[in-house]
């Protein structure tokens, strides 16, 4: 023990039983202070220990462990969408590259025009970093004067935002680089590049999928949605260029044809019928659906690492009880039949939950 009281005790044992060591005398007094600073010392010594290894550290710490075994932390990503531009005839139109664009009543969100795709179609960079890039979609405002614009929209994703990684998920990702060692195309080499990808969160692969020398990855984003057609385009250039497949044009090895592909989305309606004790069914609504939605996207985080995908009604029922005067959850239908739902999470179809709809009534006495 490396207390106060067991430092104190120590030192007053090294004195002489002839001298008065009671709590006031001056020799407590004088030895005190010293006490409760090696007592301080003691402290910070533990906490530094506990941050020299990789399974307790944190913060900065956590990245210099980290990148001792040459994996950096991801820092967060701004979004490149993709935006339309119209002119009075509502045909396809020209803009600046740079020119600037802002999402009204979006918390001051702005888009940079950064690469011209096709006739009045454009790749547009959020100005701001993380995931809240990737929420808008619908009509912006010119931040410039332009002749002939209309109108002008976002529409989709090429690479979705990212928050900078969590130490949660940086720390598991660093222990599981450690465990599964990545080289020459295995399937842990193919996990650690294809999630390397700015706006990929996950990827599931599966080796020989349609034959030697195929393989399937299926990736998700870094909030753990499905992914648009777009993306999947310029995930698959960046693995395996289509028209260069197999030649190792990317960074899929040679000989390797490579599949990019994203799990279907699969909606969920939920039923139930609640007990509650002073609150009524439409009190505890909002809150059901945050338990339930959480439990889902629980649901996607793990995807890429089960074998089997189900959402459990017992889970759904668990996750509404948290809920304070929820007495007891009964008849809970997940679309509209009684028992859980399984999802298909084989090389050929892969498929992650959504939360479509919650409708809740109130029973029991």
């Amino acid at each position: 023990m490396t207390d106060f009281v067991t430092i104190m005790d120590r030192m007053l044992s090294r004195v002489s039983d002839a001298v008065d060591k009671r709590e006031g005398s001056v020799i407590y007094d004088a030895l005190a202070p010293a006490a409760a600073e090696l007592a301080q010392m003691y402290i910070g010594l533990e906490i530094w220990k506990e941050q020299t290894y990789l399974m307790t550290a944190t913060g900065e710490n956590l990245d210099r462990r980290g990148n001792d075994f040459g994996v950096a932390r991801r820092p967060a990503v701004k979004a490149l969408r993709i935006g339309r531009m119209y002119n009075f005839a509502l045909e396809p139109a020209d803009a600046p590259l740079g020119s600037r664009f802002a999402a009204p009543d979006h918390n001051g969100i702005i888009y940079a025009v950064e690469e011209r795709l096709e006739a009045g179609v454009y790749a547009m960079r959020c100005e701001r970093a993380g995931t809240e890039g990737n929420d808008y979609e619908g009509d912006v405002l010119p931040l410039y004067y332009g002749n002939n614009l209309s109108r002008a929209e976002i529409t989709g994703h090429l690479i979705p935002g990212e928050d900078e990684e969590s130490d949660d998920d940086y720390r598991r990702r660093v222990a599981g680089r450690l465990a599964n060692r990545a080289f020459g195309g295995n399937v842990a080499d193919y996990k650690r590049f294809a999630s390397e990808i700015d706006g990929v969160g996950a990827a599931k692969v599966f080796p020989v999928w349609d034959g030697g020398g195929t393989v399937k990855i299926s990736i998700v984003d870094s909030a753990y949605n499905d992914i648009s057609a777009d993306f999947l385009k310029k995930a698959k250039a960046i693995i395996d260029p289509e028209e260069y497949e197999g030649e190792g044009a990317g960074i899929a090895p040679i000989g390797h044809i490579v599949t990019v592909s994203t799990p279907d989305r699969v909606v969920v309606d939920v039923e139930a019928v609640l007990t509650l004790d002073g609150r009524t069914a439409g009190q505890v609504l909002a809150e059901s659906e945050t338990g339930i939605g959480e439990y889902f996207a629980q649901i996607r985080r793990g995807w890429s690492e089960a074998d089997e995908v189900s959402v459990y009604a017992s889970r759904v029922a668990a996750e509404i009880l948290k809920i304070p005067r929820v007495l007891n959850v009964t008849d809970v239908r997940l679309n509209g039949a009684s028992g859980d739902v399984s999802l298909t999470n084989d090389k050929y179809i892969q498929q992650i939950p959504f939360l479509r709809s919650l409708t809740l009534y109130e029973g029991g006495e």
